[in-house]
This record gives C-alpha cells, structure tokens and sequence, in this order.
C-alpha cells in the first residue's frame, strides 16, 4: 500500500512539473526596451548600439522564431563587414526563446495609420 502511494505521487510530481515546465515566467528581453513586440519583429537595434552595424541575422515573418541570416557577416560571407559578436548571438537566442512565446501570448493590434510597433504603448494605442 505505502509502495501505491509513493508511486501516485511519484507520478503526480512528473506530470505537475511537467505542466509547470510549460507556464515558465516572462523572460526578460535584454533588447528593445524589453518589448516583445518590437523585438520580435525587428530584432536588436543598431540605432541604440545593441548590435553593430550590419545586422547577422534578421527576423522573417511571421515573427515566430523564424530568421536568416543577412550575409554581410562572417563566417557565411568570407568578405563580411563583420565578424558575428556576442551581443548577435545573445539576441538571436533570446529571439529564439522568446518570440514563439510571445505570439502564442496574443497578438499585438495596431491602431490607425501609424501601425508600427515601436510607435504604439502597451495597450495598443498610437503613442505619437
């Protein structure tokens, strides 16, 4: 009888965790103002020196972790402006982890003309 009980909750605390492993906590973005919406379509920004210039890899839509790589770095192009740096493969991974998370959480609505990412607050709305 004690061997059924410990076994039931043997079993129990797999299948809880691996329920838990599914519902895992925000991941903080270290890129674009911790905005998965603006990351997740326009990877790291060059113009706030999260990366150089030129970008190594690029998100494809639809911005779910599908990317590719641009060409203008080492060592896919042997004549590469640039060597790929640590911050491109840090972003990368975060995009990696982080994106398919982030659609499956709801999609983002823009509002009006100006339907932009980066130009609209967390609730959807044109912020200029």
């Amino acid at each position: 009888m004690k061997r059924r009980i410990l076994l039931a909750g043997m079993a129990l605390a797999i299948t809880s965790g691996s329920v838990m492993a599914d519902k895992q906590p925000y991941e903080r973005l270290r890129y674009r103002q911790d905005d998965p919406f603006v990351f997740c379509k326009q990877g790291p920004s060059i113009e706030h020196n999260e990366i150089q210039s030129p970008k190594c890899w690029v998100p494809l839509p639809p911005y779910t972790g599908a990317w590719t790589v641009t060409y203008l770095c080492r060592p896919e192009n042997y004549y590469g402006a640039r060597n790929w740096q640590q911050a491109d493969y840090d972003s990368l991974n975060q995009y990696l982890s982080v994106c398919p998370k982030a659609h499956t959480s709801g999609d983002w609505k823009a509002r009006g003309s100006q339907g932009a990412p980066e130009n609209t607050d967390s609730n959807g709305y044109n912020s200029h």
